[in-house]
């Protein structure tokens, strides 16, 4: 081989890795942003989940706090009465 088609072949290899390089990024960022958006959907599922669980509990605790109270008013008639 003489020096010109050993620097055409280097350069041409060169430029493939270039070309191959860029195709890729390309190939995985376009990969990537549909795994990010699957990602985004399940966390707005979870979310909704969370947001739904945190709404049940609230709503058991004020009905826990109803009770309560309503027994702290029996418990003080109780009281009353006695007197």
């Amino acid at each position: 081989m003489d020096r010109a088609s050993l620097i055409g072949s280097l350069l041409a290899l060169l430029i493939g890795l270039v070309v191959g390089a860029a195709a890729l990024s390309w190939w995985e960022g376009g990969r990537q942003s549909a795994d990010i958006e699957t990602l985004k959907v399940r966390l707005a599922d979870e979310r909704g989940v969370v947001q739904a669980k945190v709404k049940q509990l609230t709503d058991e605790l004020n009905a826990e706090k109803q009770r309560r109270e309503a027994l702290e008013q029996v418990v003080e008639q109780q009281k009353s009465r006695r007197r």
